[in-house]
């Protein structure tokens, strides 16, 4: 199964030119910890919760700053087509907890932003394969051998 069908769609989403003010409000009503930065759909940046606290409370940049200041530029996204294990490697071993899924290339609106994968979605879904795998083998565990 796509790793588009199986996370968040609904990703939320600020434009370049937007505040950091007017991100975190919408991070706020939408109870997220980061805004996917897009300029004409496509992945420009992320802005984390962390960064905000980093940047502005303890590095003195302004609430009205342009989150296309503050964002993190070097964005590591996944192909809407990969599976669950590619997705398990890439946030294996790194530093961060989110995974924009985007269009494969080549295909119609190749590059595109079309859901997300956080670290917790990742283990709240293994958490229930593992639940699922569990019950499979609930009866045979109960047989004498």
């Amino acid at each position: 199964m796509k790793l588009s069908d199986l996370f968040q769609s609904e990703v939320v989403t600020v434009n370049l030119d937007e505040t950091v003010r007017q991100a975190t409000e919408k991070m706020k009503n939408k109870n997220v910890g980061a805004v996917v930065v897009v300029d004409n759909g496509k992945v420009a940046g992320i802005l984390t919760d962390r960064d905000v606290a980093l940047k502005v409370v303890a590095g003195g940049a302004s609430a009205e700053t342009l989150v296309s200041d503050l964002m993190t530029k070097e964005v590591v996204t996944i192909w809407d087509d990969e599976g669950v294990f590619n997705a398990t490697q890439y946030l294996s071993g790194r530093r961060f907890r989110r995974l924009p899924i985007i269009k494969r290339e080549g295909t119609l609106g190749e590059g595109e932003l079309v859901g997300i994968l956080t670290s917790d979605d990742l283990v709240a879904m293994l958490a229930r394969e593992l639940i699922n795998v569990a019950r499979a083998l609930e009866p045979a565990l109960g047989e004498k051998v």
